[in-house]
């Protein structure tokens, strides 16, 4: 179990930002290349469940980590991200909000192991967990 301290002035105000809450794994996308045996774990936690409260996270595998930071980033459709084998974000729901890319909240957890964090971005409703290189689409419980 990872242990940590998180002050406020290092993270977002995340309950005012309304991500406090119960989230079911829906389904596994990806954007680019991954590993089919990545996807293939991450599926079995379809229908598992994620809790926010605070800083505090459970993951589907029951571990409890804590939000380490939480910050607003532009993804991108490039070379760096991608590699010569391409992708695109729009793949696992993003939409484009700039020319150059994705808006979004990048929230990562103190945890080692697959689950690393969250991509956020309101403007198209999407939540996502990070399973290494593939992503649970996550809703709220009350969805």
């Amino acid at each position: 179990m990872a242990t940590g301290q998180v002050f406020a002035h290092e993270t977002l105000d995340l309950r005012s930002a309304g991500i406090d809450g119960i989230y079911e794994l829906k389904e596994v996308t990806a954007a680019g290349v991954y590993s089919v045996e990545e996807e293939a774990k991450a599926q079995e936690f379809v229908g598992h469940f994620l809790t926010i409260h605070g800083s505090h996270v459970v993951l589907p595998d029951s571990t409890l980590c804590h939000i380490a930071s939480s910050e607003q980033v532009m993804l991108r459709d490039d070379f760096q991200t991608f590699g010569s084998a391409g992708g695109s974000w729009s793949e696992v729901g993003l939409i484009k909000t700039a020319d150059d890319g994705y808006h979004v909240t990048e929230i990562r957890f103190d945890c080692d192991g697959p689950f690393s964090g969250m991509l956020i971005q309101e403007s198209s409703n999407t939540t996502l967990l990070a399973y290494w290189a593939v992503y649970l689409i996550l809703g709220q419980e009350s969805d």
